[in-house]
């Protein structure tokens, strides 16, 4: 949902929302989180790829902006960046992965145009993780599939969603 009026990307870049927003060409769009569930998981992914760094010679980060385009920052739940990157506070380099947790308000369209801006810049693979019903897909250019196995896998990155999920 669009924030306010257009700003600059000057002004979005040097100002500290809580929390954060993407900015789509001139546009604050208020990310779809909050919930329980969503910080939770977004928590146990992140120290899950936290411990695993070394053997994929690989960083996670969790809700940094990642630069699209010279009017589109995205801010996705988590990403991988190779440990070769170079040390962006702005990410520009294209991630090995990015990762979104859906949210009650998350829409397939919304998530798509997330994804789609990822995949503009060069990100291989994105994973979709539904917390609330313990799902998840891998998405590529125009392709989203279910998890057959339970792992989710972007190159040598392999997670498997029981690590992670924590199912009532």
């Amino acid at each position: 949902m669009a924030v306010g009026t257009l700003i600059s990307v000057d002004e979005y870049l040097q100002t500290s929302y809580r929390p954060d927003r993407d900015y789509v060409d001139g546009v604050l769009i208020e990310r779809n989180m909050g919930e329980r569930s969503h910080g939770r998981l977004a928590t146990r992914i992140g120290v899950w790829l936290y411990a695993h760094e070394a053997k994929w010679n690989a960083e996670a980060l969790t809700e940094t902006r990642l630069h699209i385009n010279s009017s589109r920052f995205r801010i996705p739940d988590l990403m991988v960046l190779s440990k070769e990157a170079p040390r962006e506070e702005i990410v520009r380099t294209p991630p090995l992965l990015c990762i979104e947790i859906l949210s009650k308000g998350d829409t397939l369209e919304s998530i798509w145009d997330r994804i789609d801006d990822y995949f503009s810049i060069g990100v291989p693979v994105c994973w979709v993780i539904d917390p609330v019903r313990g799902r998840g897909w891998t998405a590529a250019p125009r392709v989203l599939t279910e998890v057959p196995d339970g792992i989710l896998r972007a190159g040598q990155i392999e997670m498997p969603l029981d690590a992670v999920l924590e199912l009532r």
